[in-house]
């Protein structure tokens, strides 16, 4: 996996309309830190590209990489209690085998007022077209994380990317009958239209040529009221309401 991480270090210094993406979503998330003397931890750094945009960011993931500050299981963080003022997870959630069991050790590190930022794939009506013919992950809508999930194993890679849309959309109510004395939800967006499909990702080339994306961050201005029908990407802020762990 380090491989494949370092390859995709390679294609964020040279794809200039996937860095764009990619910075629209770390804007919103900077805006939405929560400041104070706890530390800011991203899981599932990978490329360790967040950290770029704010430099004191603990950046971490599953896999130990030389550009990493840490590795460690998402499940089990190497933190104490009300340690943690943030949570930055860009594209993670959807590998979480037991993300029930991820929020509650979450609620335990967190300060109190402490957020977690979340951006994951959303399934639109138009995204989810595209994302079932060309990208090879999943979207397994009818699998129920708050049912009793077995501890197992997996590949870090194996993922479900439908994770956000049943927890913060089809699943809503029992999130917040799971969480809500804990957590409050304080944004869920919809998001993404134009430029991060057309970037092809790390994976693939691009759709579009540079001098095009002027053009492109526009229209996805005026394509925002048609979100529910369009949107790639949906934006969610938590944050810890309580002291208990």
């Amino acid at each position: 996996m380090a491989d494949k991480l370092a390859k995709y270090r390679e294609v964020w210094k040279n794809k200039k309309i996937l860095k764009l993406a990619y910075f629209d979503w770390y804007k919103k998330i900077l805006k939405d830190l929560k400041n104070g003397c706890g530390k800011t931890v991203e899981l599932g750094a990978g490329t360790g590209n967040f950290k770029e945009y704010k430099p004191d960011t603990i950046s971490s993931d599953i896999e130990k990489c030389d550009w990493l500050d840490m590795s460690f299981d998402a499940h089990k963080m190497p933190f104490s209690e009300y340690s943690i003022s943030n949570i930055v997870m860009i594209d993670v959630l959807h590998h979480l085998s037991n993300p029930v069991k991820f929020f509650q050790e979450a609620i335990r590190v967190l300060k109190k007022r402490g957020r977690i930022l979340i951006v994951e794939p959303y399934p639109s009506l138009f995204s989810l077209f595209v994302y079932k013919k060309f990208h090879p992950e999943p979207f397994l809508m009818n699998m129920d994380y708050f049912a009793d999930i077995p501890e197992k194993q997996k590949d870090p890679w194996q993922s479900n990317q439908a994770i956000s849309y049943l927890l913060f959309f089809k699943h809503k109510r029992k999130f917040l009958e799971k969480f809500g004395n804990d957590l409050k939800v304080i944004k869920i967006k919809k998001m993404s239209f134009l430029l991060y499909p057309l970037s092809g990702g790390f994976e693939n080339k691009s759709l579009a040529p540079d001098f095009m994306i002027p053009i492109l961050k526009i229209m996805e201005i005026f394509l925002t009221p048609f979100r529910k029908f369009l949107a790639f990407r949906c934006y969610v802020v938590l944050e810890k309401i309580t002291d208990k762990i």
